[in-house]
């Protein structure tokens, strides 16, 4: 009797102390109403994860379409830049998940493109981007697969890009912004060791990778594209990228490192020179906190302001590698030498 009585006793115990139903937290997900800024995890070792902002995306609607900006990770080893893509949402799949894509040859033809599918022999010919957003109800967060399709003798094959498969989480609202805006003005901001540059007289920049220290001003002049055809013509073009004033325009601009905006170095208003047909100076002045091996990658987002609009003129940008700060004998060996002092 007192057996069965003990063994009652103990199963009443192991029921009380057994494993309760988990409950997942609320998560107010959707895939069809994606918005705001997302930064991909990666593994930081020890099976755990850290933020990469090198892959990070931005859900955002555009003339009535969900469309998406995504920076794909890294443009290469000991290169901070980052590529941005836009993509345009598709479709709600069949496995619940939802497909944005984007058209890797925009300036092709759909006729140039079929051919290009059938003639197409390498595996690495990227026709088309797609990502598959899905939900991680347990992490409240988002699964992003990023793909490519190419073509060979025209039958489509699907494959990872180098950022795969990736957990994303919110952007951290306590920290700075993360850069979305492309850089379609490649190594046209140029670092030099002074405001005041003589470009009569070919001036000489400062080395990206020697000629910048920790600590110090470097001054980044933006250098425009060179334009062919009449005065007039060139003239507008220059009035088209914020080269030349236009009337009844105001302008200015904002400095970007590290893909967040540079303290103090935002909306810096800029007023063209009327001794030197009324060109506007872009020049911002940068004294770096770091030396990354890496190397930083410095943005330089132009603005015009005309009838309470302000738009964007261009993104300048550049990559460089501050040197470990000097000391004071240092610098002083350094400006003996270009006076011709030993």
């Amino acid at each position: 009797m007192h057996r069965w009585l003990v063994a009652g006793l103990l199963t009443v115990a192991l029921t009380a102390c057994g494993p309760e139903k988990q409950t997942l937290p609320d998560c107010d997900l959707d895939v069809e109403k994606l918005t705001g800024d997302w930064v991909s995890l990666t593994g930081a070792g020890g099976g755990t994860d850290k933020p990469d902002k090198y892959a990070r995306i931005r859900f955002h609607e555009e003339g009535g379409k969900r469309k998406a900006i995504y920076t794909a990770g890294q443009l290469a080893p000991n290169n901070p830049a980052t590529n941005k893509y836009d993509y345009e949402y598709i479709e709600k799949t069949s496995l619940g998940d939802v497909m944005y894509s984007i058209n890797m040859f925009p300036d092709k033809s759909p006729q140039r493109i079929e051919r290009l599918r059938k003639d197409n022999r390498r595996l690495d010919v990227k026709f088309e981007g797609r990502i598959y957003v899905k939900v991680d109800v347990k992490r409240c967060a988002l699964v992003l697969s990023d793909m490519y399709v190419t073509y060979v003798k025209g039958e489509e094959t699907m494959d990872s890009n180098p950022a795969g498969t990736r957990t994303y989480l919110r952007a951290n609202p306590n920290e700075p912004p993360l850069s979305f805006v492309h850089c379609d003005e490649s190594r046209q901001i140029i670092p030099f060791a002074t405001r005041e540059v003589d470009w009569d007289k070919n001036p000489v920049s400062l080395n990206p990778k020697e000629g910048i220290y920790k600590g110090e001003p470097a001054f980044f002049h933006y250098v425009e594209k060179r334009f062919e055809g009449s005065k007039d013509e060139v003239d507008a073009e220059l009035k088209k990228v914020g080269v030349k004033a236009e009337e009844g325009a105001t302008y200015d601009f904002e400095i970007w490192a590290k893909d967040s905006p540079v303290k103090d170095l935002q909306k810096i208003a800029v007023v063209p020179d009327p001794e030197d047909d009324n060109r506007i100076p872009w020049i911002g002045e940068v004294v770096f906190d770091s030396a990354p091996v890496d190397g930083i990658f410095v943005e330089m987002h132009r603005y015009k302001t005309k009838d309470g609009k302000r738009e964007l003129l261009g993104n300048a940008c550049t990559v460089v590698w501050p040197e470990p700060e000097r000391t004071a004998e240092e610098k002083a060996g350094d400006e003996g030498a270009k006076d011709g002092k030993k």
